[in-house]
């Protein structure tokens, strides 16, 4: 719901347009006597924070002030950002009851003018509001001061991202308000061809006729690769007879591969030169940038590396599996869960040493990745226990998968190359999602579980949990094709990994 709520002007005064989202009704006229203390003001109210997203887009605000104290900090933030992103020179105050420092910061980074935590005092609140009001006023009507903070404020946001994504976007805003350009996009090379990247930012229509357009302009002038042999940076394409005008961004973020923003329709900046001075620090803001997502990434990765093995630990199996739920749910498409355990590994402990344990278990890990696709992936869960998570697979290739490396692993002479030639096989329980389980945790457990049971029998077996509308009744193929149902095994809490010394497993 959007309210006007007038005022009384006199002559000569001048206006202010204030857009509030409120939630909470009755704070309603709170805020906007607050406001209207300050400045004369035309303010609107929109009572749905998921509303204001696109109203926020039709009006030229100086001043969005946002109480999130019912929502989620989380998507105030969210706001604000989309907000910057459509008009960095409108001011924002973050309003909430749950504030916390993290969300202060991260909320200054992105360009807000206040974040205020309730209950608060009346001054602070309309001073906060003064401030927003005159900049607004100061850059809103100076051209060249315009400029200046568009491009103050895209950098601002550019060094507070760790998301290549999140820059795509960020650069596509600030040329589209730069250029007045309706349309842009981001492209890369593959093979010297044009491949669009990044989806279409919000705000932006979609229409897929502007996407041909833009798709044939850029074939039938083909400036990216002339640009990238040339080393240029940017470049404006002139209009012909059947191709639209263009303008492109050449950067470099994380890594070495080129990026191309392309506008559609782009005005041509008078005078160029400034224009040309702002683009060199965006770039260079960029790739300042671009650095810190690398260093990020690189440690992110140790964090989720397991120092014995090499493979990913637990906890990047918790993010993996999130995100293959996501994936199966969006797409009606199952994954597929194998859980590996060495039989009898506590013997080759006490026959060799815990050294040779060690460099085992990096050999067996980096064998078990010889036998699943690049898109799957591998774990050390904890011991000598390892998870394979397959992609977008049914039952029947996960018991084929799960059968070939349990073959390997049979045959296989681990550390020949310390003269040792060591022999051992794995037992593996194989889960569906979401056949055998619909959640996280409960298809961990299946395949556990359906690992568990194999070792209690024949080891060297592959297992396959039981499906999750009927009692938990795995059915277990042994090496020698037997088949048979075995008891049902009552769930329990995702485990940390089992000590097998006392049991001599």
């Amino acid at each position: 719901m959007v309210r006007n709520l007038p005022f009384n002007q006199t002559p000569g005064t001048p206006s202010y347009q204030v857009l509030l989202i409120e939630e909470d009704v009755q704070q309603t006229e709170h805020f906007v006597g607050m406001i209207r203390e300050v400045a004369a003001c035309q303010v609107d109210v929109v009572t749905r924070i998921e509303n204001s997203f696109e109203w926020v887009g039709r009006s030229n605000y100086h001043l969005v002030v946002i109480d999130c104290s019912s929502a989620d900090p989380q998507v105030g933030l969210s706001l604000l950002e989309q907000i910057k992103r459509i008009s960095p020179v409108t001011s924002v105050i973050v309003v909430s009851e749950q504030a916390t420092i993290e969300h202060a910061v991260a909320a200054i980074r992105m360009g807000a003018e206040d974040y205020i935590k309730k209950p608060f005092k009346l001054e602070a609140f309309q001073l906060a509001v003064k401030r927003g009001l005159d900049r607004k006023a100061v850059f809103g009507n100076d051209l060249g001061a315009s400029h200046f903070f568009n491009l103050l404020n895209s950098c601002q946001m550019i060094s507070g991202s760790l998301e290549q994504k999140k820059i795509f976007e960020i650069v596509q805003s600030y040329l589209k308000r730069e250029l007045k350009s309706g349309h842009t996009a981001i492209y890369s090379l593959q093979e010297s061809s044009p491949i669009r990247i990044d989806e279409p930012v919000e705000g932006e229509s979609g229409d897929r006729a502007m996407e041909e357009i833009l798709q044939i302009a850029l074939i039938a002038s083909s400036p990216l690769v002339g640009m990238a042999q040339a080393n240029e940076y940017s470049r404006f394409v002139e209009r012909g007879q059947l191709t639209p005008g263009l303008f492109i961004f050449r950067f470099q973020c994380a890594g070495a591969s080129d990026f191309f923003c392309v506008c559609l329709s782009p005005e041509r900046p008078a005078p160029f030169e400034p224009f040309e001075s702002r683009l060199r620090m965006l770039r260079a803001q960029i790739e300042v940038t671009g650095k810190n997502i690398e260093q990020y990434m690189g440690v992110q990765h140790l964090v989720y590396l397991d120092d014995a093995t090499g493979l990913y630990n637990t906890r990047y199996l918790n993010y993996i599996l999130d995100r293959e739920i996501a994936h199966s749910e969006a797409t009606a498409s199952p994954f597929a869960v194998l859980f590996i355990d060495a039989d009898r590994f506590k013997a080759v402990n006490d026959g060799h040493g815990h050294l040779v344990g060690t460099k085992l278990l990096n050999e067996l890990g980096h064998h078990l990745k010889r036998f699943v696709r690049e898109e799957d992936t591998v774990f050390r869960y904890g011991g000598d226990e390892f998870v394979a998570v397959l992609t977008s697979c049914d039952l029947e290739t996960a018991k084929m998968v799960a059968e070939r490396i349990r073959q390997s692993v049979e045959q296989k002479k681990f550390l020949q190359r310390e003269g040792l030639n060591i022999h051992f096989t794995v037992s593996i329980g194989v889960a569906l999602f979401p056949e055998h389980a619909d959640s996280k945790k409960d298809v961990i457990d299946a395949a556990d579980h359906a690992m568990y049971a194999a070792k209690k029998t024949t080891r060297n077996s592959v297992t396959i949990a039981s499906v999750k509308a009927k009692a938990p009744k795995p059915t277990e193929s042994s090496p020698s094709g037997e088949s048979r149902e075995l008891p049902p095994v009552k769930p329990t809490p995702l485990r940390a990994p089992r000590k097998r010394e006392a049991a001599g497993e």
